[in-house]
């Protein structure tokens, strides 16, 4: 398997097709409706501003402070008023949206320029934050139904689910990479 290099096409063409994939008419009006698919759409922008930060812009900018201050940006839209707003609301779903993908490349460009020990409570911290949450919606606790949520509270459960999956598959990715750059895999 060919090693990802600074400027190639691959991690650009995944983060547009991952933009697209959330940002559309379509998915758009059904996120007014479908919890999931807006907690989905999260994970896909950050992932999505992540990857172009990371590939793209961190060889050009030497900030790890960037990564922090794009790890606040997404934990912001995930405080139980602010998520309900971008839920509900055009004007609040754009800037969540662009927060969140800016948020991701924030990220991307701290993290290609952080020590190993802040990679790692980065990452310790985001488990512990995200399970928090999906926990939080699988047993229902109705943070996240306060007027004027479009969602219902038979929704977080699922939403929660998806979180543990979606979480599974970023772990899973940071993972194969971290053994990749160690050249376990050949």
């Amino acid at each position: 398997m060919k090693k990802l290099q600074i400027g190639d096409k691959r991690p650009l063409i995944v983060s547009i097709i991952l933009t697209l994939a959330f940002i559309n008419p379509i998915v758009e009006e059904l996120m007014f409706s479908e919890e999931p698919v807006f907690m989905a759409s999260h994970y896909a922008l950050v992932f999505a501003g992540a990857l172009v930060g990371y590939y793209y812009w961190g060889k050009n900018i030497r900030l790890s402070l960037l990564g922090y201050l794009g790890a606040v940006l997404v934990v912001v839209w995930h405080l139980p008023q602010l998520f309900v707003l971008g839920g509900a609301e055009v004007p609040f779903r754009a800037l969540d949206e662009l927060s969140l993908f800016l948020g991701g490349a924030l990220l991307g460009i701290g993290v290609r320029n952080m020590r190993l020990i802040e990679k790692l409570l980065l990452l310790v911290l985001w488990m512990i934050g995200d399970t928090t949450l999906a926990v939080v919606l699988i047993i229902s606790y109705p943070f996240y139904t306060i007027p004027p949520s479009p969602y219902t509270l038979s929704q977080e459960p699922l939403t929660g689910y998806v979180m543990v999956i979606a979480m599974t598959f970023v772990l899973g990715y940071l993972v194969f990479k971290g053994f990749q750059n160690l050249n376990i895999f050949g």
